[in-house]
């Protein structure tokens, strides 16, 4: 009886100390581990900055920071009724069960509390990874419920957003939008991986969008590959997130993903990430950071925060006490709204590089960073005006030319304009180009009027 009373209030402790603030939301769920994707991208981008692709590989397709529910095979078959909860011990690995487990049966499965970051991590740690080479036995509630003969650690992995797309976006109206425009549902890793291989990728591709590497400088490949995870990729998801949680609200489903409120959190968490903390952190990896960057280029920060950030935050919050009341039309309209607020930082980095290319040459790294960002919002683009995305596309996708027309940056930045009402999008809301010498707008990029 105590040990269950231990378990239970190691249970509550866990619990709410994992759900402290993330930049200032606060979860009704638990969405811990779903926050440290952001090491994966951390992870990711320190290698491409080392010049050591394979590595940069191994942790974008495998991943090691971001845990998944253990599964645990047992040798035997289990002696009684386990209760989803319970505390689950082998030595130094610890965690709870995430799901009962019935008299007889052999298979436990564990949400790892202790430290368990995975082999392709750069800070590789499995002292407390559960084991089954070793013959320790497992603990549930304090009494031996016998040894392990295989155990499953499984990480949330970058490539796994884009690779399961087609089976968990199926249906959703953006992944449907970029699934079309690129001919492809896992577009996002096609790009990634001939980046990351500096190979050419043309299968299943749509000839307009042709992603060759082949021969491209090593900073080119570095920038389209960490940009393509954490701006594509991961972009996408959060969105899938966010329709995950409207659809479990419709058909009054409280225990697909523990509750709708539980999708809404994790989009949330991979919006922001671990590094984000409680009140936002420079060393973030993921959107809510890229918002704090381009609002310092822009002027479109407020109080020392983005207004990206300021009204996602705002939006996720009337979303959550929307799916808590169960008004599931309501969180329609705040879902739409969230995907036109993360668009602007996207729209910014576009009109930011293509200046950049324009004005100052445009080395291998800001062309790619041009062709990263407009990667990531041309299909929306595409879908208001198809002819407006072309002149885009001519200009600054891979091997595009800024000097296709007199004026190409200026081309680029009206192609944009025309569309900001079917965008979702304002003129105040991406702002003019700040000069970082006079800290004043460019004389030819100030902000546009609607």
């Amino acid at each position: 009886m105590m040990l269950a009373v231990l378990s239970l209030y190691l249970l509550v402790f866990v619990t709410g100390a994992e759900r402290d603030l993330i930049v200032g939301y606060q979860p009704n769920s638990d969405v811990s581990e779903h926050l440290k994707l952001d090491l994966d991208q951390r992870d990711f981008e320190d290698f491409l900055n080392k010049g050591d692709f394979k590595s940069a590989s191994d942790i974008y397709v495998n991943g090691g920071n971001s845990m998944k529910t253990a599964k645990i095979e047992m040798n035997g078959n289990l002696p009684r009724n386990l209760a989803k909860g319970a505390l689950v011990e082998q030595g130094a690995a610890t965690g709870t069960l995430a799901a009962k487990a019935a008299t007889g049966g052999t298979t436990l499965k564990v949400g790892i509390t202790s430290k368990c970051v995975g082999g392709f991590a750069q800070d590789t740690d499995t002292s407390g990874c559960f084991k089954w080479s070793d013959g320790v036995p497992v603990k549930v509630d304090g009494e031996e419920v016998g040894t392990p003969f295989y155990v499953n650690l499984r990480y949330r992995t970058l490539a796994g957003f884009s690779v399961e797309a087609e089976s968990k976006m199926k249906g959703q109206e953006m992944f449907e939008m970029y699934k079309a425009y690129y001919g492809a549902a896992d577009y996002a890793d096609k790009f990634i991986k001939a980046a990351l291989k500096g190979e050419d990728e043309t299968k299943r591709l749509k000839s307009n969008v042709p992603m060759t590497f082949l021969g491209k400088e090593e900073i080119f490949r570095n920038e389209c590959a960490k940009k393509g995870s954490a701006y594509w990729s991961v972009w996408m998801y959060v969105i899938r997130e966010m329709e995950d949680a409207v659809s479990d609200c419709n058909i009054g489903c409280q225990f697909c993903n523990d509750a709708p409120v539980h999708a809404w959190d994790e989009a949330l968490a991979f919006y922001a990430g671990s590094l984000e903390g409680e009140s936002g952190d420079v060393s973030g990896k993921l959107l809510y950071r890229l918002a704090e960057k381009r609002c310092k280029n822009y002027k479109t920060c407020e109080g020392g925060i983005s207004k990206v950030n300021t009204n996602i935050l705002k939006k996720f919050k009337e979303g959550r006490q929307k799916l808590d009341q169960g008004k599931c039309a309501e969180i329609e309209p705040i879902k739409k709204e969230i995907i036109n607020l993360m668009s602007i930082p996207l729209i910014q980095g576009t009109l930011r590089y293509a200046y950049k290319i324009a004005r100052g040459g445009g080395s291998p790294k800001e062309k790619a960073e041009g062709v990263a960002f407009l990667g990531s919002i041309i299909p929306r683009l595409d879908s208001c005006s198809p002819q407006d995305a072309k002149i885009a596309l001519q200009h600054m996708w891979i091997d595009g030319d800024m000097k296709a027309t007199d004026n190409g940056y200026q081309t680029v930045k009206e192609a944009f304009e025309r569309n900001y009402v079917c965008l979702g999008v304002k003129c105040a809301d991406i702002g003019g180009l700040l000069d970082d010498n006079t800290a004043d707008y460019y004389s030819d990029f100030r902000p546009c009027t609607d």
